[in-house]
């Protein structure tokens, strides 16, 4: 659900931390996974933070909607997670037929933030070592009153490695008087939804470690066929930035990754986009992939994700970038976000070995 991924990107800036990218995953009650799929097989499911619940008996949402945003990991490979439900002044249909014109209409009301942190970490562990990953993230300090929010943290659920911790949102003000009394009914549930949450091992895709072979066959925006490793063997280093229609930080680097490709395209390096919201199977953005790549100036090769790409270049959050030698096999780490800097100084170490 494009929309609500965007939607429940607003919300993410406006109560906690300010991110870099665009969370991979996102929907409503209607399109979470089924029990056969997750952990949980509840109505709203969070797979990448491990829980999921259903609305207590009695409790209809109807005038609006929940979405649901499953973050998953703050960093690559740091097991602590995020996911939480947002209610929109929206219903489920209205919500998917927004343009972004439309944004300015929706207003966002949170309720619960759960974090899963792995590894055995306590809550004290949890706290500073969520700090340390928001900073390697976003290369700046949290605010204050993201500081204040973590204090609020309380454990609500330990199993084996894995322990869950809840945040209480602020009540919203900003929700129409017309959807108020169904709002406040769900954001006034959550102590009864919590403790009848399901809670499981978070489902977080590793992809491929560095020095595994990546290899696929896909076609361009234009239908022409590109094997990897032809597309490998003409350069040193592959850059393939992973990104989506709907992302905003994704859109906003892409003049600099013009001007990163063109400045490194005599050191063997070349950048290659990827657009996960554009398929073989179903192309319907491409249109507004082609609007995006003339609007921005970008002259790069861009792809359309291939079935299993995820398996190979696992993707928490657009964008993400990996980097492959002329061999096809993974090198360096990849970066999670928009770090154009970071870009630059991971190829400048892997073009000089």
């Amino acid at each position: 659900m494009k929309k609500n991924m965007v939607l429940a990107f607003l919300l993410v800036m406006s109560l906690f931390f300010a991110m870099t990218g665009c969370g991979g995953s996102s929907g409503t009650g209607s399109d979470a996974q089924s029990a056969e799929t997750t952990g949980s097989g509840c109505a709203y499911d969070f797979p990448k933070t491990g829980f999921g619940f259903d609305l207590p008996e009695g409790l209809e949402i109807t005038k609006g909607s929940v979405s649901v945003y499953d973050m998953g990991e703050l960093t690559y490979n740091g097991n602590i997670s995020l996911g939480w439900p947002i209610y929109l002044n929206c219903t489920e249909e209205e919500a998917e037929a927004l343009t972004e014109d439309d944004l300015d209409k929706v207003r966002t009301g949170g309720s619960f933030l759960i974090i899963c942190s792995g590894e055995g970490r306590d809550l004290e562990q949890t706290k500073a070592d969520y700090l340390a990953q928001y900073e390697k993230e976003t290369g700046t300090k949290p605010t204050k009153k993201g500081k204040a929010f973590l204090d609020e943290m309380k454990q609500i659920h330990q199993e084996g490695d894995y322990t869950w911790y809840m945040v209480m949102n602020e009540k919203s003000e900003d929700i129409p008087k017309e959807y108020q009394a169904e709002y406040d009914a769900f954001f006034d549930a959550s102590d009864e939804i919590i403790r009848n949450m399901k809670f499981y091992e978070p489902q977080i895709p590793r992809g491929l470690d560095a020095g595994k072979d990546v290899s696929f066959v896909t076609t361009d925006l234009d239908g022409n066929t590109v094997d990897s490793g032809e597309l490998f063997a003409e350069n040193k280093i592959t850059m393939i930035n992973i990104w989506g229609t709907y992302c905003g930080p994704c859109i906003n680097e892409m003049p600099k990754l013009e001007e990163l490709s063109r400045d490194y395209a005599d050191k063997g390096v070349a950048v290659v986009g990827l657009i996960i919201d554009v398929t073989e199977s179903d192309d319907s953005m491409l249109p507004d992939a082609r609007s995006i790549i003339k609007d921005t100036g970008v002259t790069y090769l861009n792809l359309k994700a291939w079935e299993g790409y995820n398996d190979q270049l696992a993707t928490m959050a657009v964008p993400t970038t990996y980097f492959v030698d002329s061999n096809g096999k993974l090198v360096g780490e990849p970066v999670i976000g928009a770090d154009v800097s970071e870009y630059r100084e991971t190829l400048d170490q892997l073009i000089r070995k």
